[in-house]
């Protein structure tokens, strides 16, 4: 099955060979080369893959022309070695992490040329690797775009439909304690889901940094990503917890109460998520206008309400053995953490993006 992303990449380098071949200047062999090698995911991931290119040509052909002469005197094996060592000492410094080969391939290129001929290859393979970047990131911006954000921004976006499922099925548990809970075996994949999203999202982070701009943490998008994670993990955590718990106490009056104001909670904290998710299909992840954490802060009260109705019920709290009063108090802990975690990151959402952005 060919993939577009495949597809994008074969007519780029095709382009740039033609290109190549019919330009006048030589070596134009290196354009489809940078293309290939540069054009891999995202927007962001080649622009740094690119840039390391560039760098690391730049510093071979520096290395070749400084250092060089002072190894010519030596046993060609011993010269080269100690220049290939060079290179990983000086590469290692930069903080380069990719691109040595292309270094090492300037050095062993350039030592076996032409003295004469040395200034004029470096010259012509940097413009090439450079307009090779160039075309890449022009073909990554304008043919199918792919970008990073959009990219991160989507796995968030799966990330909060697992667990608006997983909310949704707490919810309904609830609102119905005879329906039956997952077996062991569906609680374990439904935690493991939750955490290969969240490493997803997390492994996605580094490209989407990359196409914010030269200075990213002054953009609120990287910290209202920062933020999301946070909350996404927090949330995850205590579905797990949500899940590991016996079916609800099946009840009436004010144990059933309380109950009816946790799933609606949940409801609303579903709600929340859903808008969220809304959002992130933008590059610039501004809620709707009028979204606010009104109806989750009511609902909140209103379980806080339940509770001490329930609390001030010395019936039904001797009716009740150690283990399932633990139980209720598990429940509603665990519900107050995800309605706290979820109304924060509401309000840090419209701060960090304020109304006056959500119409841009």
């Amino acid at each position: 099955m060919i993939h577009r992303d495949d597809l994008r990449l074969a007519v780029c380098v095709g382009l740039a060979a033609g290109l190549g071949s019919i330009s006048t200047v030589p070596d134009g062999y290196y354009l489809p080369l940078t293309l290939a090698a540069v054009m891999v995911g995202s927007y962001g991931s080649s622009y740094a893959l690119g840039l390391q290119r560039v760098i690391c040509t730049l510093l071979g052909g520096l290395l070749l022309l400084v250092a060089q002469p002072a190894f010519t005197s030596l046993p060609f094996p011993i010269g080269l070695a100690l220049m290939l060592g060079l290179i990983r000492f000086v590469g290692g410094c930069l903080g380069l992490q990719a691109g040595y080969k292309i270094t090492g391939m300037v050095v062993v290129m350039g030592w076996l040329m032409q003295p004469t001929a040395v200034d004029i290859w470096l010259g012509l393979k940097l413009s090439w690797t450079a307009l090779g970047v160039v075309l890449a990131l022009l073909g990554l911006h304008l043919f199918w775009p792919s970008t990073a954000i959009r990219e991160h921004q989507s796995c968030f976006a799966d990330l909060l439909d697992l667990q608006r499922e997983a909310l949704e099925e707490q919810r309904q548990l609830l609102i119905d304690p005879a329906r039956s809970r997952l077996s062991p075996a569906c609680r374990k994949q439904g935690h493991r889901e939750l955490m290969q999203a969240l490493i997803r999202s997390r492994d996605s982070r580094a490209a989407a940094v990359i196409e914010l701009g030269a200075n990213p943490y002054s953009q609120p998008q990287l910290h209202l990503w920062s933020d999301l994670e946070r909350c996404c993990a927090g949330v995850a955590g205590c579905l797990t917890a949500l899940r590991a718990l016996r079916e609800p106490l099946s009840g009436s009056g004010l144990l059933a109460n309380v109950q009816q104001a946790e799933a609606q909670l949940l409801a609303c904290c579903a709600q929340q998520m859903g808008l969220w998710r809304s959002a992130l299909q933008n590059d610039r992840p501004a809620l709707p206008p009028g979204a606010s954490s009104v109806d989750l802060q009511a609902a909140i009260e209103s379980l806080r309400l339940g509770e001490y109705a329930l609390l001030a019920d010395m019936d039904l709290s001797h009716g009740l053995d150690r283990s399932q009063q633990r139980q209720v108090a598990r429940r509603l802990l665990l519900c107050y953490q995800i309605g706290s975690v979820v109304r924060r990151m509401q309000v840090r959402w419209l701060e960090l993006i304020p109304s006056r952005q959500r119409h841009q």
